[in-house]
């Protein structure tokens, strides 16, 4: 095989290696986005769970009023998580459309270099043709 040919399909197995990776990678942020999602629920349910306590009278309205801080916290710290869960999905897909381009790109390098090698055989085997009927021509005094 072409050393060109080798090097292409070396750069198209490097190219699918890290898509998987980036592929590997999103779906690791995304699984932490979701238990950041979940996180958040489960805060913002505590908080109307506490609120329902007091409602009905099964908790007083000072003890709410000490846990309500940090409540909020929690519910405050799930939220950052959550939006930076976010951006660390968004930087995954981003370099995921990355890596599927690289490889589309040398996919694509690879396919015109390979019509490029059949345009050269076909003009080669025209040019032998074309050499054989000259001689044939010749050697019979047509022309």
């Amino acid at each position: 095989m072409n050393p060109r040919a080798r090097a292409l399909q070396s750069l198209i197995r490097l190219r699918k290696t890290e898509v998987d990776q980036a592929r590997a990678e999103l779906a690791r942020v995304l699984a932490h986005e979701r238990a950041a999602e979940v996180r958040l629920a489960h805060s913002r349910q505590q908080l109307q769970s506490e609120q329902f306590e007091v409602s009905v009278g099964h908790t007083s309205m000072e003890d709410f009023l000490t846990w309500l801080p940090v409540g909020r916290d929690a519910i405050e710290r799930a939220h950052r998580l959550v939006l930076e869960a976010q951006q660390a999905s968004d930087q995954a897909r981003a370099g995921l459309t990355q890596a599927n381009a690289a490889l589309k790109a040398a996919e694509a390098v690879l396919a015109r270099w390979r019509e490029e090698e059949r345009e050269k055989e076909a003009r080669r085997e025209q040019n032998e043709v074309d050499d054989l009927s000259r001689r044939v021509r010749g050697v019979f005094g047509i022309g």
